[in-house]
């Protein structure tokens, strides 16, 4: 028997008996289904991620002041200042490409057409460059608005539609912060949301010297934004950020650090990790199900023996090796998994691009994991399939066709 007239007859038997076939394929459809979905949604979960990282920048290193000393009250904080930045340029600046001062602050912002809280962020210029945001119209603040206090601001898309819902280009309009008015120089191009889930364009952009002097009334920053020159430059660069701040801050060898040094890459490293470990957990859950499956195939297949046991004696009456019926009932079981297998990648997919839409993120389905969920199917086939074809081709001719 061929593999083609064995597959011919295979599909014979299963047509003989639809409902049987759908049930018993039932649990090959519901684990290489699960493979599919679960594996595209990890793999479009970690696209997404990766987009949003590259909004903010790979090569970033964040520097904080937030390490206590023992007695671990807020007065222990030692706040970090445009110096420390200096510092880090001066000392660390072979590894880095911008470094940028950075304060927040919440204030309440005025316009003729609106009044609503906002996210006041001064910085320095090179916090654009660090970040890799794009201006949609106007300008960027710059060095010598810095030097002057200049009051002006640009606006991110969240804030200009709260402030200015029937103006989409406010350029030149002003904005009352407590008792600043400020003059809008510019709007951000969108950026969407952060890694963390925080609206990246729900913020307003003014120059550091500006918000200190005139709002906050302090020279204290809440971040040093640093970038390196390149993902492997990050330990480096982090390393030489750590010794200049403890220089400056003239912590001893053996004291703690009364600052924080992180970088971007080590959320990278921990999406990694986790996208890993969920994707093996639903390979684990798949593989439960596809071995019921796989006993639910070994099960029908034995009645399928007992059922035909005169027409395999029959067969080897007529000239039929053992080989031959072997092939056949092992065709049977793989062309059966194989069926749930088609289905269950139907399913999958369909699964994906389910979760995708609900989600907002990529669909990501690989041409090998729906080849190794064919490969997985033909497998179960074979390794569930394989003892009742082999008590099949065993059996007796004369005994089989005694067999009521």
């Amino acid at each position: 028997m061929t593999l083609v007239s064995a597959t011919l007859v295979a599909l014979d038997a299963l047509r003989a008996h639809k409902g049987r076939t759908a049930l018993t394929s039932l649990g090959i459809v519901i684990g290489v289904g699960a493979v599919i979905a679960l594996v595209a949604a990890g793999e479009g979960a970690r696209h997404k991620l990766e987009e949003r990282l590259d909004t903010i920048g790979r090569a970033m290193i964040l520097v904080r002041a937030g390490a206590r000393t023992h007695t671990a009250t807020v007065a222990d904080v030692v706040p970090l200042t445009a110096a420390d930045a200096e510092a880090i340029r001066k000392q660390a600046g072979v590894y880095l490409a911008g470094v940028a001062e950075v304060q927040i602050t919440q204030r309440l912002a005025t316009t003729r057409e609106a009044t609503a809280p906002v996210i006041v962020v001064g910085s320095t210029p090179d916090l654009r460059t660090i970040r890799r945001w794009e201006v949609a119209a106007g300008r960027f603040y710059t060095d010598e608005d810095i030097r002057r206090r200049s009051a002006v601001c640009l606006l991110g898309q969240t804030v200009r539609k709260r402030l200015f819902p029937d103006t989409p280009d406010p350029i030149g309009q002003t904005v009352r912060i407590d008792r600043t008015i400020f003059r809008v120089i510019g709007l951000t191009a969108a950026k969407g949301r952060s890694a963390t889930g925080e609206d990246q364009d729900d913020q307003v952009f003014v120059p550091l010297t500006t918000l200190q002097h005139r709002l906050v009334g302090a020279e204290r920053v809440n971040l040093i934004i640093v970038s390196a020159k390149s993902d492997s430059l990050i330990p480096l660069a982090q390393s030489a950020i750590e010794r200049a701040l403890r220089q400056r801050h003239r912590l001893k060898p053996d004291a703690p650090a009364d600052f924080e040094v992180s970088s971007v890459q080590e959320l990278t490293e921990l999406a990694v990790v986790l996208t890993a470990t969920l994707q093996a957990l639903s390979a684990v859950i798949a593989s439960v199900s596809l071995v019921v499956g796989g006993v639910g195939v070994m099960n029908i297949m034995l009645v399928a023996v007992t059922e035909r046991t005169r027409e395999i004696g029959l067969r080897m009456a007529v000239g039929a090796r053992p080989a031959d019926v072997l092939l056949q009932f092992l065709g049977e079981a793989v062309v059966l998994t194989l069926f749930g297998g088609l289905i269950g990648v139907l399913i999958g997919v369909g699964g994906a691009l389910g979760m995708a839409t609900a989600l907002d993120w990529p669909v990501v389905v690989r041409a090998e994991v729906i080849g190794l969920a064919f490969a997985v199917s033909a497998a179960v086939g074979v390794g569930f399939g394989f003892y009742p074809a082999w008590k099949a081709s065993r059996l007796d001719p004369i005994t089989a066709l005694r067999h009521e």
